[in-house]
């Protein structure tokens, strides 16, 4: 569990603070004067001034960017939902018959879920009718969240579990850009007002911010939707005794 810690943190949260740090004053508007002012100038202590520093900045884009880039992919990608509460829903077709069929196997005879219960995640057309897609939504989550709290210490799931901190790190990143691209155009508002006379910021940057929101974003959707299918596939795979009908 330690070492699981450890690298989420790194790769979650230290590096996109890493890259906010040195993004600042290349992509953004500050200049790059203003973050030795964090420094102490002892070869020492900087260092580890510094890392603490970005750890904070890391927390606080995992906090904005859960409320600003995580409800955009699921409005635009997973119908306003989080992708394992569809994930099981025959009507958004997210996993093949087969592998359904499994997965529902599974959650009976290793998770203990009833048949009846289970039941509703075969019917086709259950989109019509909100109270059954309620309760589906709230059963494929529990199911997801059974197999989650099952694997998170095993070795069964652990390339499933890596894909969900690259899908923490990559909805971070685009959070740091967002972040970014709002700075620059306010910044580009400020010199068409006449606030300031001189910026460095011009419509390359922005360009080159709003592009790497779009692939950070896109890459945590697909490293979110990676997540979900290789935890059901690790955990249910090796279930040879399940005879899929």
């Amino acid at each position: 569990m330690i070492n699981r810690f450890t690298y989420y943190d790194v790769i979650s949260d230290l590096l996109p603070g890493l890259v906010l740090v040195w993004a600042l004053p290349i992509l953004g508007p500050f200049d790059k004067s203003s973050i030795p002012i964090l420094l102490t100038g002892n070869t020492i202590v900087d260092p580890i001034l510094l890392a603490a520093i970005c750890y904070v900045i890391g927390q606080f884009l995992q906090f904005f960017s859960k409320y600003s880039i995580e409800p955009l992919l699921k409005k635009v990608y997973w119908k306003g939902k989080f992708f394992s509460d569809i994930f099981l829903i025959p009507s958004f077709k997210r996993c093949s018959h087969m592998e359904r069929s499994r997965f529902i196997l599974c959650a009976e005879n290793k998770l203990g879920f009833s048949k009846e219960d289970l039941s509703i995640l075969i019917e086709e057309n259950i989109c019509s009718n909100n109270n059954k897609l309620q309760k589906a939504n709230e059963l494929s989550r529990a199911i997801y969240r059974a197999i989650d709290a099952k694997t998170i210490d095993s070795s069964n799931a652990q390339k499933a579990h890596l894909q969900n901190t690259f899908y923490s790190l990559f909805r971070n990143l685009s959070g740091l850009f967002l972040i970014l691209l709002a700075l620059d155009l306010i910044e580009m508002i400020k010199l068409t007002v006449g606030s300031i006379t001189m910026s460095k910021i011009n419509i390359y940057i922005i360009l080159i911010n709003t592009l790497l929101m779009t692939v950070f974003f896109v890459q945590a959707r697909e490293r979110g939707e990676l997540y979900i299918h290789g935890l059901f596939w690790s955990f249910c795979h090796g279930n040879d005794d399940l005879q899929i009908k």
